[in-house]
């Protein structure tokens, strides 16, 4: 039981922290050319399948942690935690991305 928290939180940080590491690579970098723009989308795609993967660890993690129950009771803590995991994930994305496009900003 201790086991699967451990691995819920270290998974949610891990979504936190690749978050971060994909608003650092598409602000740091404007490509040029072609195949920078290739290579830029290509290790963004990379990212979000590592998010992608956590969405859907993070609610079976919570599953388990409820009991793994078969019924109606295990459906509500599969949704309701994709909901949050989905809702984390954006919120996390929307406040660190306008925290970097205001410290981008000219200040008057």
């Amino acid at each position: 039981m201790m086991m699967h928290l451990m691995l819920l939180l270290v998974c949610m940080a891990a979504l936190m922290i690749i978050i971060r590491k994909m608003v650092s690579i598409e602000m740091r970098y404007t490509p040029n050319n072609t195949d920078d723009e290739v290579k830029h989308n290509a290790t963004v795609l990379l990212w979000g399948i590592g998010i992608l993967g956590l969405i859907l660890f993070i609610p079976y993690q919570a599953w388990v942690l409820a009991g793994s129950s078969q019924g109606l009771h295990g459906a509500l803590v599969m949704g309701a935690s994709l909901i949050f995991s989905v809702f984390i994930c954006f919120s996390t994305y929307y406040f660190i991305k306008g925290r970097r496009l205001k410290s981008r900003l000219p200040s008057l």
